[in-house]
């Protein structure tokens, strides 16, 4: 059992769904699920709690992702929920994100805290896993689901949405999406030589690109097809491909000093 997603907003209705599975950890306990597709068990983590009980900013996440290597993952798949910066990218959109600008300001966003006198650092040339980045673009193409292939990911803490002038700026930062949980499960997943992908689903466009009020705008059925699409080409790849960690740098972008 080496494979896991990492779900947000509304996506725990996967099948055969077991748990809550609980595993301690130093930085907390994690409640993990569990469904399996032909025959393969595949662990599911609700990153706000199963009932979205958790928000963006109080997640556990160096528990969350800790615990997924204790559980022996080395593949993970996110679900990243996630607003529009560009009227090119509409709602619905599924994008396979490859790159991200960080404006979280108080997440603890390391293992490497110092607290056990290591000291190391983190190679961010390559985020994402490559090889779960090509394999996910490759079988969308198979099942003809029109996808978006890259993309840069804004991350900011939460709860509130962005201002206007904010998403102004990440526009002129060269940014695609915004979301609210992205950072640090890719930094924390690439310290411990996870392979992490991470798929944007659009579900609003972000504030000011359509002049609308995000509170008041319900685009719950484009969203639950991206999810349907995302989930069925994640479960396929994860049932009919061979993984290979030696394709990707995930396991050698730490350097000790």
């Amino acid at each position: 059992m080496n494979k896991a997603i990492i779900g947000g907003t509304g996506v725990n209705s996967l099948p055969n769904l077991k748990g809550p599975y609980t595993t301690i950890t130093p930085h907390g306990n994690v409640e993990t699920y569990r469904f399996t597709i032909k025959g393969e068990e595949i662990l599911f983590l609700p990153r706000h709690g199963l009932n979205h009980t958790t928000p963006p900013h109080n997640i556990p996440y160096r528990a969350n992702i800790y615990a997924l290597k204790e559980l022996g993952v080395s593949y993970i798949y996110a679900l990243a929920t996630s607003g529009s910066i560009h009227k090119e990218i509409p709602v619905g959109s599924i994008v396979v994100i490859d790159d991200f600008l960080d404006f979280t300001t108080n997440r603890v966003k390391t293992y490497f805290d110092g607290s056990d006198s290591v000291v190391a650092h983190c190679d961010m040339s390559d985020p994402y896993c490559s090889n779960l980045r090509k394999s996910f673009i490759q079988k969308a193409n198979e099942k003809g689901i029109k996808i978006i292939p890259k993309g840069v990911y804004v991350c900011t803490d939460g709860p509130r949405f962005e201002s206007k002038s904010e998403i102004n700026m990440y526009k002129i930062l060269k940014g695609d999406i915004v979301g609210m949980t992205g950072i640090p499960e890719v930094l924390l997943a690439k310290e411990l030589g996870i392979c992490y992908a991470s798929i944007g689903l659009i579900s609003n466009m972000a504030c000011g690109v359509n002049d609308e009020n995000l509170a008041s705008i319900d685009h719950k059925n484009e969203i639950i097809q991206a999810k349907i699409d995302t989930i069925d080409i994640i479960s396929d790849l994860f049932c009919s491909i061979e993984l290979n960690q030696n394709r990707c740098e995930c396991t050698t972008s730490v350097l000790y000093l």
